[in-house]
């Protein structure tokens, strides 16, 4: 593996272990505010956030507000780079949000995670070329994350699918379609710009649907504003900066490989913080994730194209 790619995986793994310490901090955090405050909310802090990060580092590396100087193309191309992640991500946040509140655990898990099936269908499209032992990867990952999100109960019975189950399926979509988008704009423009564009996007969307859909208050924005903080912060405003840093160097089939790690991460957390303990069918669905993301980088893939 390039050291570029190399380093971007490890950078995708990072963005893995904040998301997978994330889900506590949603589940939470809907104790006092309903979906679409907490995400309204907790995009406004992310662009905040980023938008100090990005007025730092230019004054200190640049001396000038880079965005100010940039031609016009260079800025029309940020624009819309960072308009349509924002568009994919604030709808796939938001529909997940939402959809979290009919639906098990596990159906939520699973059915949001289908990005890692959904990267590669729809790259076909755009003619990302995927080879054999990524779709090996891809099988793998998909029967490990049937054993990490649903409980043994549910898989000898027959699931019922429900409304919000078609929410989850459609967030899994739109997150599709925003690493797709991140792929392609990553190489084009700055990481960092592009996310601060991103979340702006997200933080107007977020913050209309908030006060549509819902009637938000100060104290009880108030009760969930740490587990906010995490969401927007470390979930939003870095993990999601990474993600673009680390596409940049990884095709889109392996970093939906990378990043779907949250489901294992998430777990290990729950073992660790809350004393959670793994199951013989978790510990398995664990280790065919690691198998999925580590098949792709063997040295004879090429044998297999």
């Amino acid at each position: 593996m390039k050291k570029k790619e190399t380093f971007g995986s490890i950078i995708l793994f990072i963005t893995a272990l904040i998301w997978g310490c994330a889900f506590v901090a949603q589940k939470v955090g809907m104790d006092y505010i309903g979906p679409f405050t907490f995400c309204g909310v907790r995009f406004l802090f992310s662009a905040l956030f980023l938008i100090m990060v990005v007025i730092i580092r230019d004054l200190f590396l640049y001396k000038k507000i880079q965005i100010f100087y940039m031609n016009k193309k260079d800025l029309k191309e940020l624009l819309i780079g960072g308009t349509c992640c924002g568009i994919a991500l604030a709808v796939a946040t938001m529909l997940q949000q939402f959809s979290m509140q009919g639906t098990t655990a596990g159906k939520a898990g699973f059915t949001t995670a289908l990005y890692i099936v959904l990267v590669p269908l729809f790259g076909l499209f755009i003619k990302k070329k995927v080879n054999t032992l990524e779709w090996i990867s891809v099988g793998i990952a998909l029967i490990s994350l049937v054993l990490l999100c649903f409980k043994k109960e549910e898989l000898t019975n027959n699931l019922i699918i429900t409304g919000y189950d078609f929410g989850l399926l459609a967030c899994a979509i739109c997150f599709s379609t925003q690493i797709l988008f991140i792929d392609h704009f990553s190489k084009k423009a700055d990481p960092i710009y592009l996310a601060t564009i991103e979340f702006i996007v997200c933080a107007i969307l977020g913050i209309i649907a908030m006060f549509i859909f819902e009637k938000p208050n100060i104290e009880s924005i108030n009760k969930a504003l740490i587990p906010i903080l995490y969401a927007g912060i470390a979930s939003g405003g870095i993990a999601y900066t990474l993600q673009f840093i680390g596409q940049k160097h990884v095709n889109p089939v392996i970093a939906s490989l990378i990043m779907s790690l949250e489901a294992v991460i998430s777990l290990i957390a729950g073992a660790i913080l809350i004393k959670e303990r793994l199951t013989p069918q978790e510990l398995l669905g664990c280790l065919l994730m690691f198998i999925a993301i580590i098949i792709p980088q063997i040295k004879f893939k090429k044998i297999f194209k």
